[in-house]
C-alpha cells in the first residue's frame, strides 16, 4: 500500500483563481481537473476517461541521500488510487498551462492528503495530447517530497 500511496500523484481542483486562459488552455486544465476529481472520488472509470492508453506515471523521490525513480503504467496508478481505503485528495496550486498545437503541459505544485493528513508534496507535470479533438493525459511526472510542504512550497 505504501508504494500505491507514493505513486498516487495528481491533484483535484485548483485552490487559486484561474488566470485568463484561451479555449485550448481552458480545455487542457479542465481535463486535468476532471482527472483529479476522479482521483479524489477514487473513481477508476472517471480517471480512465481522461488518459491515453497506454499512459505512464513517473516519480522521483529523494530518500536517504539518493534519488529513487519509479515508472509505472497509468492503469496501475488508477487501480492503486481506487483501492485506497481512506479519503485522499491532491489539491493543485500555481498551475502553468502551455499548449503547442496538439501537445500541452500543466505544471502545478501539490500536497497529497491521506485521511485528512499531509503525506507528501511536490510538483506534478501532466503531459497531454489532443486526440480526435479531446485532450487526454499521456503522462504524469512528479516529485515526492516529505519535507518543505505547504502553500509556501
Amino acid at each position: 500500500l505504501a508504494t500505491a500511496l507514493a505513486l498516487a500523484a495528481a491533484a483535484p481542483l485548483a485552490a487559486e483563481p484561474a488566470p485568463d486562459r484561451n479555449s485550448d488552455e481552458a480545455a487542457v486544465i479542465a481535463t486535468v481537473e476532471a482527472f483529479m476529481r476522479g482521483l479524489a472520488a477514487k473513481d477508476a472509470a472517471a480517471m480512465r476517461a481522461h488518459v491515453t492508453e497506454p499512459g505512464f506515471v513517473a516519480k522521483v523521490e529523494e530518500r536517504d541521500g539518493a534519488d529513487r525513480v519509479g515508472l509505472i503504467p497509468m492503469t496501475q496508478l488508477i487501480a492503486s488510487v481506487s483501492s485506497i481505503p481512506v479519503p485522499v485528495s491532491e489539491p493543485l496550486r500555481g498551475e502553468v498551462v502551455t499548449v503547442d498545437g496538439a501537445v500541452a503541459t500543466v505544471r502545478a505544485d501539490y500536497d497529497f492528503i491521506i485521511d485528512g493528513k499531509l503525506s507528501h508534496c511536490g510538483v506534478d507535470i501532466f503531459t497531454l495530447m489532443r486526440i480526435d479533438g479531446a485532450w487526454k493525459i499521456a503522462t504524469i511526472t512528479y516529485s515526492h517530497l516529505a519535507t518543505g510542504c505547504g502553500a509556501a512550497q
